[in-house]
Formats: C-alpha cells, structure tokens, sequence
C-alpha cells in the first residue's frame, strides 16, 4: 500500500516497488489508508507523513492497532527529530527521505529475501 496525498509521487513510489508487489494499493491520505488496510491487508505499507484529512504518524498509530503485523515504512521530504522519534515510539520499521527511493526498493527487496 502506496498512501501520499501527491499523485504523482504515489505513481513513482508504485513504480519504484512495482516489482516486489503483486498487487499496490495506492491512498490519499491517512483516512483511506486506515479505512482501506482491512480489506486489502497489505504486507507493507509506504506512507507519507504530512497529508490532509489524517497525517501518517496519526494513521500508522492506528493501522497498527488494527494489524499490529503489519510493516510500515515512512516515505517523507521531512527529515525530522520529531517524526523520527514519533515513527519509533509506534513501531514504524523504516524512515525514507523521498530524495533516495532506490533505498526503499533495497530494503522491501532485502525482507521477502
């Protein structure tokens, strides 16, 4: 699962994984990301931070909640103290700059290996 509220970096991030998934669900915003995990149950779920309506940390706090398994990995420009303590304290695996793509591809490929 792909959730950024820009399309057009969901449609690279997708791009950029597209070869480890069967399937790629892509969100908005954290809302739909939350309301869509059950259905989909996503092994791995790329999510930006800052987004409308419901932001990552908010989201990622509750998907885990739901499907404490599950991994999440933030994909974000901000590179924050903040977020990255926030992203630790509710178990989030990875923190990606969206400068440096190739490295989610990297680490998504390391975990299925």
């Amino acid at each position: 699962m792909i959730v950024d509220d820009n399309e057009l970096m969901r449609k690279e991030i997708s791009k950029s994984v597209a070869f480890l998934a069967d399937t790629i669900l892509e969100c908005y915003d954290g809302e739909h990301a939350v309301l869509s995990c059950v259905d989909f149950m996503p092994d791995w779920i790329l999510m930006d931070i800052k987004m409308p309506t419901m932001n990552g940390i908010t989201a990622a706090e509750k998907i885990k909640g739901i499907i404490p398994h599950v991994k999440i990995a933030f994909v974000t420009s901000y590179d924050n103290p903040y977020f990255r303590r926030a992203a630790d304290s509710i178990g989030v695996e990875h923190y990606f700059l969206k400068t440096n793509l190739l490295e989610i591809r990297k680490v998504l490929d390391d975990s299925q290996g």
